[in-house]
This record gives C-alpha cells, sequence and structure tokens, in this order.
C-alpha cells in the first residue's frame, strides 16, 4: 500500500546542484524519524533524462557523506530509459503499485447476507490499540519488508504509526467489528484528498479473517460508508503482491489506471 505525506510533515523541495539544479529531491521527514537515519525520495520523473543521468551520480556521492541514508525512485514501467539510468547507479527494484478508481455513482454491493456479522463503523480512540496491532502485523509483501536493509520491526512500526497520525489527523477511520466474536476485524482509513475523492489505500484484516471473504466485506463496507458521507470517487494504490485486495476490488468495479515501479538505493558505510 502506498503512503504519500501520511504523517502530515511539511516537505521542502531541494535541487542538486543548489540552488537550482536540475535534479529534484525531497526528504522524507516521517521515515528518517522512524528509522533513524536520512530518506530521500528522488522526483525522477520530473527530471529530464539526460541531467538525470549527468547529475546522479555526483548527488549519490554527496548524500553517501552521511554514514547511512535510503533513496526511494518512482517510475512508471514504460519509462525504460530513465530505469536504466538508476540502474546503472546501484538503484534495485522493490515494488509495483497499481491506482485503482471507483466512481461511487455505479457502484453496487455484491454481498447482502452473508457476513451480517461483521458490521462497519466509525473508528473511536479506544479503538486505536486494536487498530495499531492488526496494522502492525499486516502488511508483509511491501517494499520495506521486501528490502533486507530495513528492520522488520520498524517497517511494522511504519503503519501502526499511520493509523495512529490519522486520529491525530482528522482522517476517516472505519472499524469493521466482528459482532459475533466481539473484536475488531479490521480497518480502513479514508483520507479526502480532494472535494468528493477519497483515498482509501491503507486498508487492513486481522490475520484470523485472510482468505475467508472478509476482505470483500471490508472495502464494500467502506464504500457504502463513504457514499454516505459525500465520496464520488474512491481511489487507492494497491501492491502487485497483494492479490486478494486486487481481486476483491477489481470484483466491486475498481479499474485500474496507471502502474508505478519502486526503487531503493541504500547506503551504509558499515
Amino acid at each position: 500500500m502506498c503512503l504519500s505525506n501520511i504523517m502530515r510533515f511539511d516537505v521542502k523541495l531541494e535541487h542538486f546542484p543548489p540552488p537550482d539544479g536540475g535534479l529534484i529531491f525531497n526528504r522524507i521527514p516521517w521515515d528518517t524519524e522512524l528509522f533513524g537515519f536520512t530518506f530521500y525520495e528522488l522526483k525522477s520523473s520530473e527530471i529530464s533524462a539526460d541531467i538525470l543521468a549527468q547529475n546522479l551520480p555526483a548527488w549519490l556521492a554527496e548524500i553517501s557523506r552521511q554514514d547511512k541514508c535510503l533513496v526511494v525512485a518512482s517510475l512508471p514501467p514504460a519509462d525504460i530509459e530513465r530505469a536504466k539510468i538508476i540502474a546503472r547507479n546501484a538503484f534495485y527494484p522493490v515494488e509495483t503499485l497499481v491506482e485503482i478508481h471507483l466512481p461511487l455513482a455505479r457502484f453496487k454491493p455484491l454481498i447482502e447476507k452473508r457476513f451480517d456479522y461483521l458490521r462497519m463503523f466509525p473508528a473511536e480512540i479506544n479503538d486505536l490499540p486494536a487498530l495499531a496491532a492488526i496494522a502492525k502485523s499486516s502488511f508483509g509483501t511491501d517494499r520495506f519488508h521486501l528490502d533486507g536493509n530495513i528492520p522488520k520491526e520498524k517497517a511494522d512500526l511504519r503503519y501502526a504509526n499511520w493509523i495512529k497520525n490519522g486520529f491525530k489527523s482528522g482522517d476517516r477511520i472505519f472499524i469493521l467489528k466482528d459482532e459475533r466474536a466481539h473484536c475488531a476485524a479490521g480497518f480502513v482509513l479514508a483520507r479526502e484528498i480532494k472535494p468528493g475523492v477519497y483515498d482509501m489505500s491503507l486498508a487492513a484484516l486481522d490475520e484470523n479473517y485472510h482468505n475467508t471473504g472478509a476482505g470483500l466485506i471490508l472495502y464494500q463496507a467502506m464504500l457504502v460508508a463513504s457514499k454516505e458521507r459525500g465520496c464520488k470517487l474512491a481511489v487507492a494504490w494497491i501492491s502487485i503482491n497483494n492479490l486478494n485486495s486486487l481481486k476483491a476490488a477489481e470484483r466491486l468495479g475498481f479499474t485500474a489506471q496507471q502502474a508505478i515501479n519502486k526503487f531503493h538505493w541504500f547506503h551504509d558505510k558499515k
């Protein structure tokens, strides 16, 4: 699942060579704070291929003066030219994300009776411990968990922090409750990224509900609740590694809009 300014930190674009060179990047403050070393985002798609090839080695040498750092770059699959440039500079692929959309005017619930013991409610602050525990244990095939340079326990904590900061930021968070077992079965966090458009990229099920069909109920209940609150378009970024979520979204009417490949570059003086 994709993250975008999840912690509401201020993000400032920087240039190399300073002050206004053509290589554009920003620091990622929420990941820097969590992992204890600097994370950068290279705006690779916004940099001409010539400038990228010319300035990338020098910039990587510059940031390598630190003990440890990581750079993430994003490119559409068709951008072979830039992908070759960053690969020559030791970037490695870590994940592919698919952006999906569903106009809610055409959304129709698929399941009416089955799983009637699973119900969606607006989450309250006393639900946070259960939701943080689900978030911490639900993501094992994203780029942070697949990159061996990143500690797994910190990667787990990243998603727990996301849900905690969602409460602080006033995002819409919905909890799927199992009224039979009296526990949380899952959750969805929805951010209104523009009027009537909700990003639902953070969603998770408790591991006891995996491969039960409950994922479909989770998304369906979220879409019903969002439509009632004025949502016109639901969007999400889902990893191709998360096939169950992609299949559930497709059944509900989501369609793929674009794909993005994620690359990492890692430096450690040790």
